[in-house]
Formats: structure tokens, sequence, C-alpha cells
């Protein structure tokens, strides 16, 4: 058992056990102390912030501890959600949604580790849509099925990242369903390098040549905290993919649009990117 799976699982006791809002004070204290003890994290934080906002941004100690502390409210959320049958839920763009999926070939939710993507996809399938997510794997397999063990609770297919991906997520949007991907960090070496706020971000390909591939149209799509059990979900408009062609041209201008689109995002809500990775292309 690693560490890391340890403290999932005693996360997980504690918050069906606490009352909620106790359970929001315990994540918030304990992302403080993982602020303080780990340098790796916190340096991540701070380069993405600097790339997005600006080097003196990045540094501000403030908004790097919030960023932290929204991965413990996060967390929360997430392993609680079955607990909280209503949240409170503004929803904007709906008629994107809607109309992407007239086109019959499925749609390709896009979106990044922004606000809570987790329960992002757990209220669309709450509103009625059949979405399937394609989630890495975690390098332990106890946290790898404790992650997919949640979320098909919450009644989302699950897809891991590897060999088979492709193929499973054209099945999914062939069945009409959404596919939920994230598009704010490259997991291979196969990215483009595109500006992303004051630097350079690699950004994954597969978003659209999936879309490519299946004529499915993308829709970024972001649940933004606004409050306790609070959230806005918005749905952008879709982005359609001209007719297949062999050149990398089309996916490049895709990459580039949703790129933007995420950049406008995160810039308004910095504190809840939560990024802990590096995110910086190399040059």
């Amino acid at each position: 058992m690693t560490p890391r799976y340890a403290g999932y699982r005693v996360a997980e006791w504690l918050s069906a056990r606490l009352s909620l809002s106790a359970a929001f004070r315990l994540a918030e204290r304990m992302a403080d102390v993982q602020c303080v003890r780990s340098h790796a994290d916190r340096q991540a934080v701070q380069a993405n912030l600097g790339m997005l906002l600006g080097h003196p941004a990045g540094q501000n100690p403030r908004l790097v501890r919030e960023v932290f502390r929204n991965f413990g409210r996060y967390l929360v959320e997430f392993l609680t959600i079955q607990r909280v049958e209503r949240p409170r839920l503004a929803v904007d763009g709906y008629e994107h949604l809607t109309a992407a999926l007239l086109a019959g070939h499925g749609a390709i939710v896009l979106t990044g580790h922004l606000g809570n993507w987790e329960v992002g996809a757990a209220l669309i399938r709450r509103m009625g849509h059949p979405i399937a997510a394609v989630a890495l794997p975690h390098g332990d397999a106890h946290t790898d099925r404790f992650f997919n063990r949640q979320r098909l609770r919450c009644g989302i297919e699950v897809i891991a990242l590897g060999r088979d991906a492709a193929r499973r997520s054209i099945e999914s949007l062939r069945r009409g369903l959404l596919l939920g991907l994230l598009g704010d960090r490259e997991f291979g070496a196969h990215g483009l390098p595109v500006a992303f706020g004051e630097g350079r971000m690699l950004v994954p390909t597969g978003p659209a040549i999936l879309s490519l591939r299946a004529q499915a149209p993308i829709v970024p799509t972001f649940l933004i905290r606004e409050g306790v059990w609070t959230f806005r979900l918005r749905f952008e408009a879709p982005m359609w993919p001209p007719a297949r062609a062999e050149s990398v041209q089309p996916v490049r201008q895709l990459v580039r649009v949703y790129a933007r689109t995420m950049e406008q995002f995160i810039k308004r809500f910095p504190d809840q990117w939560l990024m802990f990775q590096p995110a910086i292309a190399a040059t």
C-alpha cells in the first residue's frame, strides 16, 4: 500500500463520517500542510502560474496556497457527491451541447484540470447524458481502482489511457455518447507547443485527432466552483471538425482553438487550476 493510496483511503473514511462542513475544513488544513511540505508540487504550481499570468503572479503565496486548498475541496466533493443530491448548479450554454449532439456523432466534452472536472462529468450524467471519460491510470493499481470505483458509482464509463483508448473512444462517440477528455496536459511526448498565457504549453493533440476521425464536435466544458457545493457549469460553442484529411494542419488548428479557450477560462480562475505537474513546453 503506497502512502498516497493510504491517504486517499483515510480521506474517503473521514469524508463518509464527518459533516460536510467539517470535511471541507479538514481538507483545507491538510492542503496547507501539503503546500508547505511538498516542494515539487509547490514548484510546479508556481511555474505554471508564472507561465499563465507572469512570473510575479506565480510567486504569490496566497494564490499558490489557494490552489492547494481547492484541490482539497475537489477531493471532498469527488468523494461525497453521492451525499449531495442537488448541489447548487447554474448551467450556461446548454444549447451548445444539444446542438453538438444533433449531428449524431456524439460529442467530445473537453475540459481541463480546472474547478472540478470529476464532479462535472457526474453532473452531466445526472442531466441524462451517458458519458465515458478517458482517465490516466495511476502508477499504483490500488489508487487506480479507488478512483475508477467512484467514477463508476457516478455512472461514468471509464476508458483507461493506453493502446486501446483511441479505439474505445471512437466506439463511444459512434454510439452517440459524450466523451470526456482533459486538454491541458500532454501525458506522452506528442503534444503541440502553443502560446499559453505568458509562455508556451504542450497541449495534447488527442482530442483533435479523435474529433477528426469520428467527425465529432468538441464542446469545451468547465465546472467552476462558486462556493460550498455551488457550481457553474459552462458549455462553450462547439468546434466542428473539417472533413477528414490526411494533413496535420486541421489537427493543429483545432488544438490552437481549444487551447485558447482553455487559456481564457484558466486565466479567470487561476486558483482553481489544479495542475501539479509542469505544463510548460520545452524550448
